[in-house]
């Protein structure tokens, strides 16, 4: 039996995972943090009424380590809420938010935690890739860290950073964050099904001093089709909320107006892409509609140019323009009419190729060449009597 791991009443790092029925892959993630080169810090698991063997696995890492916690709340649903009740017990100089069904490279916390002391960071920015269940492959992503929008001096002070929306995503498990900046300015994560970090995240880029990075990737985001983001059309307007609290609070601070472009092209993107990764036309035609008379208004968006769409938001430019242009039922039916005409067009392309290789088979050349290289075999099958 492996030696008992214990924990010390001031870790360096609080790593707090929010779990509810995750059995499959809870074991994972605990090894890989388990296995981390650097040693001084504590588990925070916060478990959302699971009602599979999650939390009975838990208690058995908490046998032989002392540095994981397990802590155990009513069904609510909400990773934010969990994790906001994780914070509640934190110890750590700095806190990492990471998921129950992902696993990480086993120096992350070693090297985030380096090189947020090296830079006397609030917060280090570090890397991620996906990890497809059903394959095993992992694949590379580009979107966790935006490089081309990184300032050219690094470590560098969010609110001055013109680009601090865009350089990275909303999401909590790739960052390093101190807890002195999220205590003092009283952040928590919002109580939605979705997007619950949106505002957190990106309210703690813009308040911190000093923000650095590590462009390496110590998180294996797993894909696996049951995300929430999967099933987006059972809360559809939680993004729409998160951004409507980072823009009121912004502005409260005195930080919009130095930030606007950067926070613009964060809607631009977020709303589109929210809308196109909906299942329920129901649904899907009442985002467009209130995106179309509303919300572009509500955020300034009703005329944004092309020269103020940054490059990660050109792909979503044209729908942008076509969404001015079209009611929602003339959109819909002019993509179908697209998508009709490229199927027309692949299928002959196919058809044109079958004709090409039937043609090649019944040409001289082809028919020579299949004589002559038929000769070995038959040679072969003389010399192997």
């Amino acid at each position: 039996m492996s030696e008992k791991v214990t924990n010390t009443d001031n870790p360096d790092v609080s790593v707090i995972i929010p779990m509810y029925n995750l059995e499959k892959f809870i074991g994972q993630c605990l090894d890989s943090l388990k296995e981390q080169s650097w040693r001084d810090f504590e588990v925070i698991c916060v478990d959302d009424g699971s009602g599979d063997s999650t939390c009975d696995i838990v208690k058995g890492y908490m046998d032989s380590d002392s540095r994981i916690r397990l802590v155990s709340m009513p069904h609510c649903g909400k990773a934010g809420i969990m994790r906001n009740e994780g914070l509640k017990h934190a110890r750590g100089e700095y806190c990492l938010f990471l998921d129950g069904d992902d696993f990480f490279e086993p120096e992350m916390i070693e090297k985030a935690l380096g090189k947020a002391r090296e830079d006397q960071a609030d917060i280090c920015l570090f890397d991620a890739r996906l990890y497809n269940e059903k394959s095993k492959k992992y694949k590379a992503i580009d979107y966790v860290l935006q490089k081309e929008y990184f300032p050219d001096h690094i470590p560098f002070e969010g609110k001055s950073c013109p680009y601090i929306f865009n350089i990275t995503t909303g999401c909590p498990w790739s960052k390093l964050i101190k807890k002195s900046l999220i205590d003092k300015n009283g952040l928590q994560f919002m109580d939605l099904y979705r997007s619950n970090d949106v505002y957190f995240i990106f309210m703690a880029l813009a308040l911190a001093d000093r923000i650095t990075v590590l462009p390496e990737v110590f998180v294996n985001y797993r894909q696996s089709g049951e995300s929430l983001q999967a099933n987006n059309a059972r809360s559809p307007w939680d993004w729409y909320e998160a951004l409507q609290a980072l823009s009121a609070e912004l502005k409260r601070r005195g930080l919009y107006r130095n930030l606007e472009l950067s926070f613009k092209n964060l809607v631009f993107g977020v709303s589109i892409y929210n809308m196109c990764s909906l299942k329920t036309p129901e649904v899907y035609s009442e985002v467009y509609r209130k995106l179309k008379n509303e919300i572009f208004t509500e955020f300034s968006l009703e005329d944004f140019s092309e020269q103020d769409c940054y490059s990660y938001n050109k792909k979503k430019y044209e729908i942008y323009l076509n969404m001015k242009k079209y009611e929602v039922d003339e959109y819909l039916f002019l993509e179908l009419a697209k998508m009709k005409q490229e199927k027309s067009y692949w299928v002959n392309r196919a058809k044109k190729a079958e004709k090409e290789i039937s043609d090649i088979k019944e040409s001289t050349t082809f028919k020579t060449g299949k004589k002559v290289l038929a000769a070995p075999k038959k040679i072969k099958k003389l010399l192997g009597r």
